[in-house]
């Protein structure tokens, strides 16, 4: 009788999980895994609030599975490349038939899949997996050339022209022939706390990201188009970190929003729209990073853009990890997102677009920053769009695009309400001035003067982009 292993990464929930379906179908007797490898996450920039949210997720999917008569176990590996090893040395422990994951993107965690059918092959150990995180196979949706897409829009149309209504059937999860023969174990998951970020803005558990995505559907959703781009109005899903854990599934989101839109992509609902297209730019960032493996490894899109002089102030980057720029919704967006462990997407733009262009400093540092400090840090989608705001990356906006922080700051908050909360130093300071950085009108205030000219910075950062145009054709 068939044993069966599904090992969960990105995938933390039992429904819509591909592998785990497979896994129940295929084998009378199913064990669950999780591998966690410190030296990996460090690699990968990854938070401590995200790693405190994922063992709070682990421990009550551990509940679910054992309700289902799956035991989860887990195990610490040293790093990636000894992962396939310890993997295949529990399935061989384990009287294991065979393995069942759903993939991930970048370059290192394929090398370790493939590292990982080798080992499992070498003992007999069959392996499948699935693709959970998006509609489409990656790489499978084409340009007219039959090259793979690198501009969103006419991805996205091509992305509902190839749709049918059947991607998005979700199996019943249903119960093994028999139990798992060995107990839960995750005292292997240890956790140090060393974030100052509010962990209990994000309670744990599947059934509570469902219930996120219903009551946003219900109640947001339609104004989603109006409200997304304000920060201090709640109008937004915050399903993010959610998704970055996989503790919702892309096309569950999918499927909620279309019933409410009576199946319409492009049609209908704004507000709906517009927040599926959203969802399908988490699948096109994971698109990029399968056809394009050189996003992963710290590299730029645009090959120009190698050349590009970027500036290394060391007290302009403290200032800014702070959130002490002088520039009042740069520095909110900042703040929040040490307070909240999350920030905005409208100020996730400003302050990257701040931060690549107007301070000149390389989009990779703001990258690990962002990784090092949201729950819901994701990298594909993270580089993504550290890539688009710094115009290095595919789909990027013109170099010659930057962001005003006064102008997005008077659009998007006008009455300074998030500015306020955030910087309570400024709390204050009239509305009418509060946007435009002055030294003279903070000065009776702990809050700094601008670091920066912003035309001049304007005016450095394009002919930092001209200067690097003209590295490539000499």
């Amino acid at each position: 009788m068939a044993k069966g292993l599904i090992w969960f990464r990105a995938d933390l929930r039992l429904d819509d999980n591909p592998a785990l379906n497979a896994a129940l179908s295929e084998c009378e007797e199913v064990l669950a895994i999780y591998i966690f490898s410190h030296s990996q996450w460090e690699i990968h920039n990854e938070s401590n609030i995200k790693h405190e949210f994922l063992i709070n997720n682990l421990i009550l999917l551990k509940e679910s599975l054992e309700s289902f008569g799956i035991s989860l176990i887990a195990i610490n590996t040293k790093s990636y490349e000894d992962l396939p090893k310890d993997l295949c040395s529990i399935a061989v422990e384990q009287k294991v038939d065979h393995v069942f994951w759903n993939n991930e993107f970048g370059f290192n965690e394929t090398i370790r899949d493939q590292n990982s059918i080798k080992f499992l092959k070498e003992n007999n150990i069959c392996s499948s997996s699935f693709h959970d995180q998006v509609i489409y196979s990656p790489g499978y949706l084409k340009t007219g050339q039959g090259n793979p897409f690198s501009v969103f829009t006419p991805y996205k149309r091509r992305w509902v022209e190839n749709f049918d209504m059947n991607f998005l059937d979700i199996a019943k999860v249903s119960k093994p022939k028999r139990p798992s023969s060995i107990h839960s174990d995750l005292s292997a998951l240890k956790f140090v706390k060393t974030h100052s970020a509010s962990i209990d803005l994000w309670p744990a558990g599947e059934s509570v990201a469902q219930e996120k995505l219903a009551n946003f559907l219900q109640s947001k959703a339609n104004s989603y188009s109006e409200l997304r781009n304000s920060p201090i109005i709640d109008g937004t899903s915050r399903i993010s970190p959610y998704l970055a854990l996989g503790i919702l599934s892309p096309k569950r989101c999918i499927l909620e929003g279309l019933k409410l839109n009576d199946f319409e992509f492009t049609s209908g609902n704004k507000g709906i729209c517009k927040w599926i297209d959203e969802i399908v730019w988490r699948e096109f960032y994971r698109n990029i990073m399968h056809s394009f493996p050189k996003v992963s490894m710290n590299q730029p899109f645009q090959e120009y853009t190698k050349y590009i002089q970027w500036r290394h102030s060391s007290e302009e980057l403290e200032a800014f990890y702070t959130g002490r720029t002088g520039f009042p919704i740069v520095d909110a967006g900042i703040r929040q997102m040490l307070a909240e462990g999350w920030m905005h997407n409208r100020l996730r733009m400003v302050v990257a677009m701040f931060f690549t262009k107007n301070m000149l400093h390389d989009w990779r540092l703001g990258e690990k920053f962002f990784m090092e400090h949201l729950i819901d840090g994701d990298f594909c989608s993270n580089n993504g769009g550290w890539q688009w705001s710094s115009s290095t990356g595919t789909d990027a906006a013109p170099y010659f695009r930057i962001f005003n922080p006064i102008t997005q700051s008077q659009n998007f908050d006008p009455d300074g309400e998030f500015i306020k909360k955030f910087i309570p130093e400024l709390k204050d300071v009239p509305v009418a001035q509060i946007h435009q950085p002055q030294t003279d009108l903070f000065s009776s205030t702990d809050y700094p003067a601008p670091m920066l000219d912003l035309k001049e910075s304007r005016i450095r950062a394009i002919q930092a982009f001209k200067d690097a145009r003209e590295n490539t054709s000499i």
